[in-house]
């Protein structure tokens, strides 16, 4: 027989809540062209999910699980029914059942959530005159709730290189802090420029916004401390993608980004490196920030691997989807003409890294599956030497190095270096 439920059994009222059907073969046979239509209660609201639910076979014992997202405004009882739960047993009979019935219990509304504090200052308190220039800040989390998605956007009497114009960080912890810059050049003298950071992030259940304005002096005279030549240093773009899907086994992917930023922010050539991320990357905003940041460095993190080879990240429910390499390879064939290099610290990438190499000078990738941590020395091995002005064959084996001085297993047999003229493997 077939099994349905639908956990969990309690959800809280005035809130979103995820929950799942899940059909389990219980039986000793086979069951085919399994349809389950849910028909939701007056007062309980599907916001996300399939209503009709198509599975072509289930064998025995075998589970299939279909997300659903709803929200109740009342405390209560809700009943869900089927008005169409029907199959096909092994002997090719059709079966109907029309008594499903699950009961949710809605809870009555909790106490409001903590909500989150984030506070923006300016660091610097001086800039020159029409020279380009760092504009530094710092944000901090000063709730008690964690945020994430956070973006912070500059505005006021300064001129910004538009694809560096927002900041962006996956999360920003509770009692965290972080530090931003800006490259600019300020157009106006005067005691009190004004300048304004304008913040958005997500919290329990919602999106904040605010403003934050300071000022800063904009002086005709040599400013000490500042590096005047910016304006003929090249400015090295890293876009770094990160996936943790839901349903697949944890990274710390988070903590890989914080040590690449917190590794650049301690190199001497800090001033003229740009950091963007993208969090939960699904392959359109793959697309869309190669177009927008142009970057020359792309580093994925997270899963690979599957029978693709590939990277795997999300869809638009927050599970797992390995993209086909030959998407990736027309991405950035087509949007990805600045790229130097691309980095997928995933496990068992190695096709992928291969196949990129038609268009892109330098990939590594992962010849077999490696630790978390490895992984994120690495990374810290790796930026250690690029941030300090180093070629990438450096970096890789500064990152390699890494592997070695703190072995686990033979992941330090994982990285792959892969040049586009050659490819010839390291």
């Amino acid at each position: 027989m077939i099994e349905i439920t639908v956990l969990p059994a309690k959800i809280p009222a005035g809130a979103a809540a995820d929950m799942e059907i899940r059909m389990t073969n219980r039986g000793q046979d086979a069951y085919l062209n399994i349809i389950f239509t849910i028909r939701m209660p007056v007062g309980l609201m599907r916001l996300r999910g399939q209503e009709k639910i198509r599975v072509p076979k289930l064998s025995p014992g075998q589970s299939f699980t279909s997300p659903l997202r709803v929200r109740a405004e009342e405390p209560g009882r809700y009943q869900l029914t089927s008005p169409n739960f029907s199959y096909r047993d092994h002997s090719g009979h059709a079966r109907r059942k029309t008594d499903f019935i699950a009961e949710i219990v809605v809870n009555p509304k909790s106490s409001p959530p903590p909500q989150p504090l984030i506070t923006a200052e300016l660091r610097t308190v001086e800039l020159p005159l029409d020279e380009w220039s760092t504009l530094r800040g710092r944000i901090a989390n000063v709730g008690d709730v964690d945020v994430s998605e956070l973006e912070i956007t500059l505005s006021g009497q300064v001129d910004t290189e538009d694809r560096s114009r927002t900041f962006t960080l996956g999360q920003l912890r509770a009692g965290g802090s972080t530090d931003v810059s800006f490259f600019v050049r300020a157009h106006e003298a005067g005691a009190k420029v004004p300048i304004h950071l304008d913040l958005a992030y997500s919290g329990p259940h919602r999106r904040h916004r605010d403003t934050t304005a300071g000022t800063v002096r904009v002086s005709n005279q040599p400013t000490i401390g500042l590096n005047s030549s910016q304006e003929s240093d090249p400015i090295l773009k890293i876009l770094f993608f990160g996936a943790n899907p839901r349903g697949a086994p944890p990274l710390r992917v988070d903590e890989e980004i914080r040590e690449i930023q917190q590794t650049i922010k301690q190199a001497r050539h800090r001033d003229n490196i740009l950091v963007k991320t993208e969090w939960a990357v699904r392959p359109r905003d793959i697309t869309q920030a190669l177009i927008d940041f142009q970057p020359h460095f792309v580093h994925f993190a997270g899963h690979g691997g599957s029978r693709e080879g590939s990277f795997a990240a999300e869809d638009d429910i927050g599970y797992a989807h390995v993209i086909p390499v030959d998407g990736l390879v027309q991405a950035f064939r087509a949007v990805g003409g600045d790229v130097q290099c691309v980095i997928v610290n995933a496990c068992s990438t190695e096709r992928l890294a291969h196949e990129l190499t038609a268009v892109v000078p330098c990939v590594i990738g992962m010849r077999q599956p490696v630790g978390d941590r490895s992984a994120i020395r690495f990374s810290i091995g790796f930026y250690q030497a690029l941030a300090a002005g180093k070629s990438v064959e450096t970096a890789f084996d500064v990152g390699v190095a890494q592997l070695r001085m703190t072995p686990e297993a033979d992941d330090a047999l994982a990285p792959l270096l892969l040049r586009g003229a050659d490819g010839q493997a390291s």
